[in-house]
């Protein structure tokens, strides 16, 4: 698998997202104190509240993870299609009849393989991701 950023950016932005998190939560707090103790401001339904930033982060971490694991398909795919073609460039290397033959349908196979999996990783992300948001709204329902 062919990676776009390095580790070190990986962790520096995972660590100012996680900074920036903390910092509105935080917020968040001061807010919810100040406006609690401001007179005639009515008090937050924090039941209702509190229920609706679980949704919210529920939602955000299973769109997270979707997208990160849609990145790692499409990287093996990347990957599939480079060996691919470099799969098809040999099959013209080839010096008789017979080679050029047994290259070819090495190359068709591999390419119906490719197809085949690709197909079912795609289907298979797309039943997780189905049955993760399905229980992120089952357990935000009434």
């Amino acid at each position: 698998m062919v990676s776009t950023t390095s580790p070190v950016l990986e962790e520096t932005f995972q660590n100012v997202r996680k900074a920036a998190e903390a910092s509105l939560r935080m917020q968040q707090e001061m807010l919810g104190h100040w406006a609690s103790i401001w007179p005639g401001l009515p008090k937050p339904q924090s039941a209702w509240v509190d229920q609706l930033q679980k949704f919210r982060k529920e939602m955000a971490a299973a769109i997270a993870e979707t997208a990160r694991k849609h990145r790692e398909v499409l990287d093996r795919q990347y990957q599939a299609a480079l060996e691919s073609l470099d799969a098809a460039l040999n099959v013209a290397d080839a010096s008789n009849a017979e080679e050029f033959r047994r290259r070819s349908e090495q190359f068709c196979r591999k390419a119906i393989d490719c197809v085949r999996e690709t197909s079912e990783t795609q289907i298979r992300e797309f039943q997780e991701m189905l049955a993760k948001w399905t229980e992120v709204l089952a357990k935000a329902g009434p």
